[in-house]
């Protein structure tokens, strides 16, 4: 098996959007440092049937691993494998991850869907070799998923109750001006839009906590980059609400295969009363719905959200998979423990970070009534 020279796999088992070539080169090009590496191999054809970029990393923070290389911006982590001959193409990954050190690495694989066709593959592999595996940091998010059996599926499950009140909401907003609805994925109308979303988000929380894309150069050239490359395919939409013809809401997708990503929301703060990101999030998933051969839509949401979870009915369950070195190690063990105290601890710290934050919002709230009023604050 050799590097292959160019290109992507062309069949993968299962696919993964953020893998793509738009997706994957965009974020090479800007989110990525120099030690990620891209992981190509090639068949007996020259095809590529194995794909995957990968980088060093430390389980726990403390012990040398080397991992598939997930960034923030793309939550979904399953390399690409040749359909056709999948184990073939999974042994040829895991050699290219231990490198120098066949069978004595520890190989992490983040954000790996606990029930698909790869997972079963790469488990597979580890066993043959004799080596240990683990599962840490699982969670569910909300996907859409077409049923096997009579196609059916991939629609939102609404409350007949919620359903009524969402219609309530949508004629109320239609009383204070022209709603229109719809998508675009024409190349030059895509990036008219994204600039329309820069704004939008940068307009709302996001933007009062630093975390907008308009905000961050880095992760804004990645989405330039990659709705450019994508729109030439006709992989990337983008849905939105219009008030008079400006976008309250607006949401960005995109597609690979069979496979579809709900990637990006935003809405104007000042119209939240009407339920926009909701209403925007239903027209994206029943345009997705109706397109020829999605059979999943993924939310990349976080587990239990607030919004989506009432929306979707599907689960996804994903982690992370740890394969040990041949015959285990305590270096291994001590890294898997370390790991799962993190994932313990990380719900205690947001909390008190939100906890933080309502306090520093309180003061300046005290404050500025202060301030308004002349009286000192006590």
């Amino acid at each position: 098996m050799t590097a292959a020279r160019s290109g992507s796999v062309d069949h993968p088992a299962e696919e993964n959007p953020f893998f793509a070539p738009a997706l994957l080169t965009a974020a090479l090009d800007h989110l990525a440092d120099g030690k990620v590496e891209l992981v190509l191999l090639a068949g007996d054809d020259d095809a590529a049937i194995a794909l995957a970029p990968i980088h060093p990393t430390r389980l726990g923070r403390l012990v040398p691993a080397v991992a598939v290389w997930v960034h923030s911006l793309g939550p979904l982590g399953t390399p690409l494998l040749d359909a056709g001959d999948p184990d073939r193409a999974a042994a040829g990954l895991i050699a290219a991850m231990d490198g120098a050190a066949p069978g004595r690495r520890i190989l992490e694989f983040p954000y790996l869907p606990l029930a698909g066709p790869i997972v079963g593959t790469l488990q597979l592999q580890a066993r043959l070799q004799g080596r240990p595996i683990a599962w840490i940091g699982t969670h569910q998010r909300a996907i859409l998923r077409r049923n096997p059996g009579d196609g059916t599926g991939l629609l939102p499950a609404i409350a007949p109750k919620k359903r009524k009140e969402l219609a309530r909401q949508f004629r109320r907003l239609a009383e204070l001006g022209s709603v229109t609805t719809g998508h675009t994925n024409e190349p030059e109308a895509v990036l008219a839009a994204l600039d329309e979303f820069f704004a939008l988000e940068a307009s709302g929380w996001k933007g009062r906590r630093g975390t907008a894309l308009a905000l961050r150069p880095q992760e804004k050239a990645f989405a330039i980059a990659a709705v450019t490359e994508a729109a030439r395919t006709g992989d990337v939409a983008i849905d939105a609400i219009r008030l008079d013809g400006r976008a309250i809401a607006m949401l960005i997708s995109f597609r690979a295969g069979a496979s579809a990503v709900t990637w990006k929301i935003a809405f104007d703060e000042a119209y939240a009363r009407f339920s926009p990101g909701v209403h925007v999030m239903l027209q994206a998933s029943e345009r997705l719905a109706g397109e020829a051969g999605i059979d999943c839509i993924d939310s990349l949401a976080v587990a239990d959200h607030p919004m989506v979870d009432h929306l979707w009915p599907d689960r996804l369950e994903i982690g992370t998979l740890v394969i040990g070195p041949k015959g285990g190690s305590l270096a291994y063990r001590l890294g898997l423990a370390l790991a799962r105290l993190e994932i313990r601890a990380r719900p205690i710290v947001k909390n008190r970070i939100r906890e933080a934050r309502k306090l520093v919002g309180t003061a300046r709230a005290r404050l500025r009534r202060s301030a308004s009023s002349g009286s000192p604050a006590g």
